[in-house]
C-alpha cells in the first residue's frame, strides 16, 4: 500500500508539471481601428500561417493532456480511492476532490472545443477583405483560450489537493514521520 502511495505521489508530481497551463500571451489591444486594420492588411499572410500553426500544436497538445488528465482520473484517482475504501479508510476528502477534477475536466473538454471552434472560424475568415471581423475573431479566440487556461488552472490546482491529501494519509500511515 505504501509503494502504491509513494507511486501515486510521484505520479501526481510528474503529471502536475508535465501538464501546467502554457501562458497566454495575447493581450488587449488598445489601437484605433485603423490602425487595427492596418496591421492585419499589411500582415495578413503570416498571420494566417500562425493562426494555423497555433491551432495545429494546440489540437495536439489537447490530444496529449486530454489523455493523461483521463489517466489521471480513472487509472490513479479512482482506482486508489476504491483502494482506501476496501481498507475501511476515510477517503471522503480524496472522494470529493476527485468528484470535483472530472466536474473540471469536462469543463476542459468544453472549454476546448469552444476554442477549437473560435480557431476554426478564425482560420476561415478572411483578413484582405474584411478586417474588422478578423479582429473580432481574434478576440474571441483569446478569451476561449483564456478559458480554457482557467480550467486547466482548476484542474492542477485540484491535483494539488489530492496530492496533500495522500500525503496526509501516507503520514498517517507511517506514523507521521518521513520513511
Amino acid at each position: 500500500m505504501r509503494k502504491f502511495v509513494l507511486y501515486l505521489a510521484s505520479f501526481l508530481i510528474a503529471g502536475g508539471l508535465l501538464i501546467s497551463p502554457q501562458p497566454v500571451l495575447a493581450q488587449s489591444i488598445e489601437m484605433p481601428n485603423s490602425e487595427i486594420t492596418g496591421i492585419i492588411r499589411k500582415n495578413c499572410s503570416s498571420l494566417k500561417v500562425t493562426i494555423k500553426q497555433i491551432h495545429t500544436n494546440d489540437a495536439l497538445a489537447r490530444v496529449s493532456i486530454g489523455q493523461k488528465y483521463n489517466a489521471v482520473s480513472t487509472k490513479l484517482m479512482a482506482r486508489f480511492n476504491s483502494r482506501l475504501s476496501l481498507n475501511k479508510m476515510d477517503s471522503s476528502g480524496l472522494v470529493r476532490i476527485t468528484s470535483d477534477f472530472e466536474t473540471q475536466r469536462l469543463k476542459f473538454n468544453s472549454d476546448y472545443n469552444k476554442y477549437d471552434t473560435a480557431m476554426t472560424n478564425l482560420d476561415k475568415a478572411s483578413c484582405k477583405t474584411d478586417q474588422a471581423k478578423f479582429y473580432e475573431k481574434i478576440i474571441e479566440a483569446r478569451d476561449a483560450r483564456n478559458y480554457l487556461s482557467d480550467s486547466v488552472k482548476s484542474m492542477n490546482g485540484l491535483l494539488a489537493q489530492y496530492k496533500s491529501e495522500v500525503r496526509l494519509i501516507k503520514d498517517s500511515l507511517s506514523g507521521g514521520g518521513n520513511e
